[in-house]
């Protein structure tokens, strides 16, 4: 009666397999989203393999979902089975109780039937051997009148005594008969209700086997959702890398032909401050709401010489501020706290720390480098000059073509006075 249920012990596993591979392809689109930004084919591959990763695992999620559906129908429709042999038994069981009651009504009219029978019996044996018993019969047939009558009493005595014996078999018979049929339906009764006893726990096994299998599906479901939106996060995660690779590349062939070129980024003027916003004019800010903005940060306290910078070298406050940001993590670089060196200064792609210069105090280096800029990247003639804008700055001072584009989305965000 047992159910045997291959692979049912591999399921869970399968299951962990899928939730991990599932994480897996958010830890591999994480990395590739940090690592994103510097311009190099790495991170496209890494988001193409994690797309390709995420699209495997939810493939594989699928077709566990369609096993465990299958599954689910095959328990089903065996319960439904199971259900139906077991009400066919329960109705064979009320045909053989009712075939008993029968049995047993019969082996009472008939034992009713031997007690009479047994009394006619009786009353014959006692009219044969009244008055000294067999003697009445010899004198019986002495009695007769002639050959033929006594030839007719000779046969009437035969029958009598046939009859007899004929009764009594008969009776024996009828008995044993009945009280076979009797027997042979309650061990069949017995041996339908045992069968119904076995079917009934069969039954709540497989009810059992179906519940499980539900809650497989159900956690199949979940794996397989969860292995699509992998699937849909790490191609968005690989459309945004290779657009971003593309925009990249092509901001980089940009700055390579205007270094070649000598090109000059004229400022637009607007109300937004932008990549092309004149960094040479008044940025409209003062120390006091720059105070405020810095404040509580290792930046605190700087407003006075920002301005001072701004207004000694004609350098914007405001994008001094953005790009001192930027460089020094609000002023807690390394660079920043031991070499008091908030825009990363001096420093290189190959060293750095050591490479960085060093100043006495913050203020000494937002004077210093708002002078060197002024001097090299904003003023005609100058050694790295192509525009008195960030657009013009990035040609030489930095090597992310998107350096410019994120100074300006900071200097935004630094408030002007109200």
């Amino acid at each position: 009666m047992g159910r045997k249920r291959p692979g049912r012990a591999k399921r869970p596993t399968r299951l962990g397999a899928a939730l991990v591979a599932a994480l897996t392809a958010a830890v591999c689109l994480g990395s590739a989203h940090v690592l994103a930004g510097d311009g190099s084919g790495g991170d496209l591959t890494a988001a193409q393999q994690a797309l390709a990763q995420a699209q495997l695992q939810a493939l594989q999620a699928r077709d566990h979902v369609a096993e465990a559906s299958t599954q689910l129908a095959d328990a089903r429709a065996e319960l439904a089975q199971a259900q139906a042999q077991l009400a066919a038994m329960k109705a064979r069981i009320v045909s053989l109780d009712a075939e008993v009651s029968s049995d047993q009504a019969e082996v009472t009219a008939l034992q009713g039937q031997i007690a009479q029978d047994k009394q006619r019996l009786a009353a014959f044996v006692r009219a044969s051997y009244e008055s000294e018993g067999s003697q009445t019969t010899v004198e019986y047939l002495v009695d007769a009148q002639s050959i033929s009558n006594l030839v007719a009493r000779i046969n009437e005595v035969d029958h009598v005594a046939t009859a007899g014996n004929l009764l009594v078999n008969q009776i024996s018979a009828e008995q044993t008969r009945e009280q076979h049929l009797l027997g042979a339906a309650l061990a069949a009764r017995s041996q339908e209700q045992a069968a119904e006893q076995q079917a009934a726990t069969q039954e709540v096994v497989i009810a059992n086997d179906e519940a499980s299998d539900a809650v497989l599906l159900a956690n199949d479901q979940v794996a397989a959702s969860q292995a699509e939106q992998a699937v849909s996060s790490a191609q968005t995660e690989y459309d945004l890398i290779s657009e971003y690779d593309t925009e990249y590349a092509d901001a980089a062939e940009a700055l390579a032909l205007a270094r070649a070129d000598g090109t000059i980024f004229s400022p637009i003027p607007g109300p937004v401050f932008t990549e092309d916003t004149d960094l040479t004019l008044p940025s409209g800010e003062n120390a006091q709401t720059i105070d405020d903005f810095l404040a509580g940060t290792d930046l605190a306290g700087l407003g006075s010489a920002y301005m001072q910078a701004e207004a000694s070298y004609g350098v914007s406050a405001r994008y001094l501020v953005a790009h001192s940001i930027e460089e020094s993590g609000w002023g807690t670089s390394a660079i920043a706290q031991q070499k008091h060196n908030l825009f990363g200064y001096g420093a290189d792609d190959s060293n750095p720390f050591g490479d960085a210069m060093s100043f006495l105090s913050f203020t000494a280096c937002i004077l210093y480098v708002a002078q060197e800029v002024k001097q090299d990247y904003l003023t005609p003639g100058g050694a790295y000059y192509h525009g008195p804008t960030l657009r013009g700055m990035n040609v030489d001072y930095a090597s992310d073509p998107f350096w410019a584009s994120q100074i300006a989305a900071i200097a935004r965000t630094v408030p002007l006075p109200s």
